[in-house]
C-alpha cells in the first residue's frame, strides 16, 4: 500500500515551467525570459566542464573560446557545450542578471524583475568585451541606442548648421 502511494506521489509532482527560452535576438542567439521574473530569483546555471585556469588560459589563446567562464585563481567552466542554456545570455551595459559563485556552481541572478518577453542579459565586463568585440565596441540594445541618438544628434546640428549658412548666404546675396 505504501508502494502504491509512493508511485502515486511521484505521478502528482508537478514540473516546474521553464523560466527562459533560446530565441533570435538582435546579435545573435539569446536567453528570453518566457514568465516574470522577481528580482533576486535565481535564473539559470551555468554548466559546463569543470578545467584548471591555467588550461582555460592555454585554450582561450589557442581558439578564442569565448564561453570559458572563470570561477576563482584555480578553477574555469568551459560552457562551450550545447547543453548549456546561459551561454546564450548575452551581454548588455545594462544587465537584468549577475553572475554568481555558490559552491564552485555558477548561478545567472536577477539583479531587477525581468518582464516575461525580455532578453536575459549579464555584463561581461571590460576584459572580455576588449577581448573579443575590440574596436567594434559594445552592440548591447542600450549602447545602440545611445550611438543611435548621438547619430540623430550630429546629423540635426549639421542639417541646422547648413540651413543657417544658407540663410546667411541668401541675406548676403539679397542686395546683388
Amino acid at each position: 500500500m505504501a508502494a502504491a502511494s509512493r508511485q502515486k506521489a511521484k505521478i502528482t509532482r508537478k514540473v516546474k515551467p521553464p523560466l527562459f527560452r533560446v530565441g533570435r535576438a538582435r546579435t545573435g542567439l539569446g536567453l528570453f525570459a518566457v514568465q516574470d521574473i522577481p528580482e533576486r530569483k535565481l535564473v539559470i546555471e551555468y554548466t559546463g566542464r569543470r578545467i584548471p585556469t591555467k588550461l582555460a588560459q592555454e585554450i582561450d589563446r589557442r581558439r578564442a573560446n569565448k564561453y570559458l567562464f572563470e570561477i576563482d585563481s584555480r578553477w574555469t567552466i568551459d560552457g562551450s557545450v550545447r547543453s548549456n542554456l546561459a551561454r546564450y545570455a548575452n551581454h548588455s551595459c545594462d544587465p537584468n542578471t549577475e553572475a554568481e559563485s555558490n559552491r564552485g556552481r555558477l548561478m545567472y541572478r536577477a539583479i531587477k524583475p525581468i518582464a516575461e518577453g525580455d532578453e536575459i542579459t549579464l555584463d561581461y565586463g571590460e576584459e572580455h568585451m576588449e577581448l573579443y568585440f575590440g574596436k567594434a565596441g559594445c552592440l548591447c540594445p542600450p549602447c545602440v541606442d545611445i550611438a543611435k541618438k548621438d547619430v540623430a544628434k550630429s546629423a540635426t546640428k549639421k542639417k541646422k548648421r547648413k540651413t543657417s549658412k544658407a540663410a546667411a548666404h541668401s541675406r548676403l546675396n539679397v542686395g546683388d
